[in-house]
């Protein structure tokens, strides 16, 4: 069985669309940055970093922005095509 490799652009093409797809959805939810920044216990400047991808995110804190927004992990990973 061969594995698929992921190359370097395919990740960074993964982060945005997950990134896009979080802006999205916290605009979708009428949620403002300064909202989502104090339930993950950081200042809006550093969520608008992560949110914009200038700062990662970590699993942890994609597990409870995914409980935040009311959705499953898998829906900021999830193929749109």
């Amino acid at each position: 069985m061969k594995k698929k490799i992921i190359m370097a652009d395919d990740k960074a093409s993964l982060a945005k669309e997950m990134l896009d797809r979080l802006e999205a959805l916290r605009k979708e939810k009428n949620l403002k940055e300064e909202y989502v920044a104090k339930q993950l216990g950081i200042e809006r400047a550093a969520y608008i970093g992560k949110e914009n991808g200038a700062i990662p995110i970590s699993v942890k804190e994609w597990l409870r922005i995914s409980d935040i927004m009311e959705v499953k992990l898998i829906y900021f990973l999830k193929d749109n095509a």
